[in-house]
């Protein structure tokens, strides 16, 4: 299962990938992209690992993946969202993978996520 979704207001995308062992990564792509060019670009991403359970390779691999197309659509700062049980080092290698290219953070809930970015947001507007 996953789930795709735009707040055009925040200039936000909202990806949630939960437990289904198939995805259909074709349309999956498409939609994600079709998102990105929906948004402007400097866009801010919450991406949201909502499983049960170990994370295994080819989840991680989806979720790194998914990261690197939205960071190469224009995104700003994505913000990981996944469970307090979930092995830290994995979101620490994507830190180390990111922290060049786009600021990447990582915390436990979707509204942390918010805050964190609508923050970041608010901060820039109000330098200009």
């Amino acid at each position: 299962m996953y789930d795709v979704q735009t707040n055009p207001v925040k200039n936000r995308l909202y990806i949630t990938l939960g437990d289904k062992d198939y995805i259909d990564l074709p349309v999956y792509v498409g939609q994600i992209e079709s998102a990105c060019r929906y948004l402007a670009p400097g866009f801010t991403c919450v991406a949201v690992l909502d499983k049960e359970g170990l994370i295994r390779q080819k989840e991680e691999d989806l979720l790194f993946n998914t990261v690197d197309l939205v960071y190469a659509y224009g995104a700003r700062k994505i913000v990981y969202v996944s469970k307090p049980n979930h092995n830290p080092e994995l979101f620490q290698r994507s830190l180390m993978n990111f922290q060049f290219a786009a600021t990447v953070e990582n915390v436990t809930n979707i509204q942390e996520a918010d805050e964190i970015l609508d923050q970041r947001t608010l901060g820039r507007l109000q330098l200009h």
